[in-house]
């Protein structure tokens, strides 16, 4: 993915993508496309969330008896 040259995008570790910029629009429009490669699923909560999102999680199937 290209970085547009007004932002700064830094991995602090594995888990950790900081994108940091002036424009705030420009920000937040990248680190939607970011998130649109893996967004969270309901299901195990994995994927890619923005900082302090809650991820709402539903209950899968229960087990067959």
């Amino acid at each position: 993915m290209i970085t547009p040259p007004t932002l700064t995008v830094s991995v602090e570790n594995p888990t950790n993508i900081t994108v940091s910029g002036m424009e705030k629009e420009i920000v937040g429009e990248f680190a939607a496309k970011i998130r649109a490669v893996r967004p969270p699923e309901p299901y195990k909560g994995k994927g890619i969330a923005y900082e302090n999102e809650i991820i709402r999680r539903k209950a899968g199937k229960t087990g067959k008896k």
